[in-house]
């Protein structure tokens, strides 16, 4: 889906967030997850 740009970029973050939500064993660990997706929306640019 290239000619979708920003968008598949950005629906890709999301999907990985909730995925990352999904499978996170504990509490504590949120946090981490928090971390990774907050750097990777930086390095997508949304």
């Amino acid at each position: 889906m290239p000619d979708a740009g920003m968008f598949a970029a950005a629906d890709q973050i999301t999907v990985a967030g909730h995925d990352l939500a999904v499978v996170i064993p504990a509490d504590a660990d949120v946090e981490e997850a928090v971390r990774l997706v907050e750097e990777a929306q930086k390095r997508a640019g949304v």
